[in-house]
């Protein structure tokens, strides 16, 4: 998908960054003049650049804020924040428009019309009056304002006609440079597209050829999106100390709620986390949850989280609890299943994750280590944990290695020349493998697969004595 950018617009930012959107007349001022109105105020002839005494003879009612570009900006970042939820691309574009690329992930919201309804909700619960804008670039998108009803992204060609009928009055530059474009005759935007644009640069100025150019997708415009806060840090302290482990699962559901909501608005997911039970000894216990992949629901946290309170014991009433989201994970949006088989069985993952967080059952994974013999190789570790990645991982990646091997080996019966393994024949498949390392005084062996009657895959081989052994099962 090509890039395709939206503008949010907060016309009414400055006023409504603190109490949001009033029906009363409510004006910005600096100074002794008024800089912003509401539509109740403009509704009763208050316009921007009034003196305030003008302003309150023409509404007595009138609402007065003093202007305060800190709280603009917090507000302009509060909502580019909240727009994490549907893109990782937000960018603010001070003083109060937030730009957002979506042509990554118009797959993971299920197409366009699905992605332009979630900004719909978005707006309608929004506490800010909003303007929409969409375009190829992010000056396009801030320019192309209250687009028609669209089911599907514009061509370019569409883009570009919309571009041409913008009348340079409207253009977001400086006022004597508009006057400047103004002056030979020229009204539209459009007009100026077939000029040479060194002879445009060299007329109107090199800035000017530069804006022109990122707004048409002539030339890059990059833009340093925002970075979300990490890591997710949070705390509960109780009234009464507790003692009594059961009653932690409300509190636990509290603050996965809100690292639920967090990870959704940053498109970000979580491998690890941890609890911190602050005792009134003044000691601190500390309780680690991992996940064989990557996830950000609170559902499976939750359950995993309480199998691992479940095998945990007090030694001092609770006076706290704690949770620390650890280093969030970036979502890969092409991964999402935007339409999972319902009468498909869950992932594997999440039983491994279920019996990880039993200690009593000792989970292990088996890995392979250093050594001599394939039997040797075989060594375990923690179910979660990732494989160290070796060059030796590397080169035998391709070879065919069954799931676990047997130490020692199991001696088999031969029958007819046809090894047998619990009174029944192995049928050998016809690859064969040698091992052989005379330096450490071992026989050669020859390695085949076998498939045994039960069903069973198993690793088998001769030694040079013509006995067969089983080695391991596949």
């Amino acid at each position: 998908m090509s890039a395709l950018w939206l503008a949010l617009h907060f016309p009414l930012l400055a006023l409504e960054a603190e109490h949001g959107p009033r029906p009363e007349p409510r004006v910005l001022v600096r100074g002794n003049r008024v800089l912003l109105a509401n539509p109740a105020a403009r509704a009763a002839g208050v316009e921007a650049g009034l003196r305030l005494g003008t302003a309150r003879a023409l509404c007595e009612a009138l609402e007065v804020h003093e202007a305060r570009a800190d709280q603009q900006h917090q507000a302009l970042l509060r909502e580019a924040r909240q727009l994490l939820a549907l893109t990782p691309q937000v960018c603010p574009a001070p003083p109060a428009t937030v730009l957002l690329e979506v042509g990554g992930c118009l797959k993971l919201f299920g197409g366009f019309e699905q992605l332009l309804a979630r900004v719909d909700r978005y707006r309608l619960h929004c506490p800010l009056t909003s303007r929409l804008g969409i375009g190829p670039t992010p000056l396009a998108a801030w320019h192309l304002t209250d687009p028609p009803a669209l089911d599907a992204p514009p061509e370019a060609a569409r883009f570009q006609a919309w571009l041409a009928d913008l009348p340079l009055a409207e253009l977001d530059l400086d006022e004597r440079l508009r006057r400047r474009l103004q002056a030979p005759g020229f009204r539209t935007l459009g007009e100026l597209f077939p000029l040479p644009r060194a002879a445009l640069g060299k007329r109107f100025g090199v800035d000017f050829l530069d804006w022109l150019q990122r707004l048409l997708g002539e030339q890059a415009d990059p833009r340093k999106p925002i970075s979300p806060p990490r890591p997710f840090r949070e705390r509960l302290d109780f009234d009464d100390p507790l003692d009594d482990l059961d009653r932690l699962s409300g509190p636990m559901s509290t603050l996965l709620a809100k690292l639920e909501d967090t990870l959704n608005r940053h498109q970000e997911s979580l491998v690890t986390l941890r609890w911190h039970l602050y005792l009134n000894n003044g000691h601190r216990d500390t309780l680690i949850v991992r996940r064989a992949r990557q996830g950000y629901d609170a559902a499976t946290w939750l359950d995993l989280s309480q199998r691992r309170l479940s095998h945990h014991e007090l030694s001092a009433p609770l006076l706290g609890l704690g949770l620390d989201g650890g280093r969030p994970r970036p979502r890969n949006p092409g991964l999402a299943e935007l339409f999972p088989d319902p009468g498909a069985r869950p992932p594997l993952a999440g039983l491994l994750e279920k019996l990880a967080g039993e200690p009593a059952l000792g989970v292990y994974r088996p890995d392979r280590g250093d050594g001599h013999l394939p039997e040797e190789t075989e060594r375990g570790r923690a179910p979660l944990a990732s494989p160290p990645k070796t060059a030796a991982d590397d080169q035998d990646s391709d070879q065919d290695r069954p799931l676990w091997l047997l130490d020692p080996p199991r001696p088999l019966t031969l029958r007819d020349r046809v090894p047998h393994w619990r009174g029944r024949p192995l049928t050998l498949f016809p690859q064969e493998e040698r091992f052989s390392q005379p330096w450490h005084d071992l026989a050669a062996r020859r390695y085949r697969v076998a498939h045994h009657p039960d069903g069973l895959c198993c690793w088998v081989f001769e030694d040079d004595q013509a006995r067969w052994w089983l080695q391991g099962f596949f």
